[in-house]
């Protein structure tokens, strides 16, 4: 087999978990991405594509395997002035480079690697972007090219979009050559344990190495390789610092219910989720949630954003990964007695919803308290920056901000700890607790990761005229069910001492 830059960089994060991948094809089913893992891809694929407009006179290498090598390697002695998917195969290792550019002073070919990143991400220790780089220059040097400096492409996160797109303020060109040289000598042992590692036959015994870590970084098949540790354990301790969780695993304490949170020195919060799970009984304090809920003012406005986040700017005043308010729900309770309202807004069409987003607020709003769910993204990374791109809406702007109150700080405070929250405070993890009649399974869309890219699906060219009206359709009922959970947890918090 040949180790791939993607296939290393697998390994530097779970080895066993990669060899899994290769060698054991019918547990694939186990380890799918997620839609919005999928669309990731997606959106460094188009990044590449619009880099390589800063090289206009490139040729893309389409053959693969040994095909690719041929190519490459004729269009290098002829010359040619920039290859894109320039491919090199050395010591059981492939490459294939983003864009790979003759330079005409020194007569060597400079690497360019493409990140759809809007930072050079130059700290992140080994799986960093420099040891993409660093990679790619060990191969290429195991093959005798003749290489000369290295280059990262990255976003520029201060670019704004002002009519066409400008694709050389649209990136940063980064001269990485020293750094990614210096890393070669680090990774280069590497590389060979890694050849040797994934070309056994047999399967590596024993769990796998995330096992030291938390439970947002473990690897796909984690389950299967340690299937002697509980679906929730400790690596689902809250913010748990991976020192603690260290000492943990080495004493081969996994289960939450041999956790002494003193003895284990547990911060107060750790220690309350721990003990909740192992009393397997709630802890409420009914008269802190009075004393936050007490100073909300009728209306109360249950609000909601989904918004999607394009690498590409797409419209003026954006740029590279800012948000598209392109959806959001209402539910309106005007008095404790009054009925229930619902508003909602979806932008059908491919442009910038901002305007339209902030006049139906208008529209909306006139006083009262609007409760949101994590208040972060409402106020900060979509109200703030349509005040910024619009300032004719920026003193409603203000005045809306003013009025939110976050429901998730709640439970961020602990207020409510319930063994079932598992010590997380997302309102998906919340809502079966508080209201259990209430659900997402029966939803087409059921986060909102897949909403923001069936909404660019939707107002893409691709999606027929009913397609897009099935998406739409779908994008209301989600959105709408995010502002109900919000208005069934809070209704049960205010009966908590009725």
């Amino acid at each position: 087999m040949l180790i791939s830059k993607t296939i290393f960089q697998h390994l530097l994060h779970c080895p066993k978990d990669i060899w899994l991948k290769i060698h054991k094809p019918e547990l694939k089913g186990q380890f799918e991405m997620s839609e919005f893992e999928l669309h990731l891809l997606e959106q460094g694929n188009e990044v590449e594509s619009y880099a390589r407009n800063l090289f206009p006179d490139g040729i893309e290498v389409s053959t693969t395997g040994e095909h690719a090598v041929e190519d490459t390697t004729r269009l290098m002695a002829e010359k040619m002035p920039t290859i894109f998917q320039a491919t090199f195969i050395a010591d059981g290792f492939i490459v294939r480079n983003d864009i790979l550019k003759f330079n005409k002073e020194s007569g060597l070919w400079d690497l360019y690697e493409v990140k759809g990143t809007n930072s050079m991400k130059l700290d992140q220790k080994e799986r960093d972007h420099v040891t993409d780089v660093a990679f790619q220059v060990s191969v290429m040097r195991r093959a005798r090219v003749p290489l000369g400096r290295c280059f990262l492409v990255h976003l520029n996160k201060e670019y704004v979009r002002a009519g066409d797109l400008d694709i050389h303020a649209l990136f940063q060109i980064t001269d990485i050559t020293e750094e990614a040289q210096k890393r070669v000598e680090v990774l280069e042992p590497k590389m060979d344990a890694a050849k040797e590692y994934l070309n056994r036959e047999t399967e590596p015994q024993g769990g796998c190495e995330c096992v030291y870590k938390t439970r947002r970084n473990h690897c796909s098949s984690f389950g299967y390789s340690n299937s002697h540790i509980p679906d929730y354990s400790v690596h689902d301790i809250s913010r748990i610092h991976s020192t603690k969780l260290e000492r943990l695993v080495e004493q081969n304490i996994f289960s939450l219910d041999e956790v002494e949170p003193e003895l284990h020195e547990l911060s107060e919060k750790q220690a309350n989720q721990v003990v909740a799970h192992q009393t397997q009984r709630p802890v409420i304090d009914e008269s802190a949630i009075a004393v936050e809920l007490e100073d909300l003012k009728f209306p109360l406005y249950f609000f909601d954003y989904e918004a999607y986040a394009p690498a590409i700017p797409a419209f003026n005043g954006y740029g590279p990964y800012k948000f598209i308010p392109f959806q959001f729900s209402v539910h309106i309770l005007r008095s404790p007695d009054a009925e229930l309202e619902h508003i909602e807004f979806l932008h059908g069409e491919f442009s910038d919803p901002s305007d339209a987003v902030a006049e139906k607020l208008k529209e909306i709003y006139n006083g009262g308290t609007v409760v949101v769910w994590h208040e972060t993204f409402e106020k900060k990374f979509i109200n703030e920056n349509i005040a910024q791109r619009l300032p004719q809406h920026a003193e409603f702007i203000g005045r809306f901000n003013a009025a939110v109150f976050d429901l998730e700080k709640l439970f961020l405070a602990q207020h409510y700890i319930h063994p079932h929250f598992k010590g997380r405070t997302s309102i998906k993890k919340i809502l079966p607790v508080l209201a259990p009649e209430l659900s997402y399974a029966d939803l087409e869309i059921s986060d909102g990761g897949q909403a923001s890219n069936e909404w660019w699906r939707m107002v893409g060219p691709m999606s027929s005229t009913a397609e897009k009206a099935e998406i739409a359709q779908n994008l209301r009922k989600y959105c709408g069910r995010d502002t109900y959970a919000m208005y069934a947890i809070w209704q049960h918090l205010v009966q908590l001492k009725k």
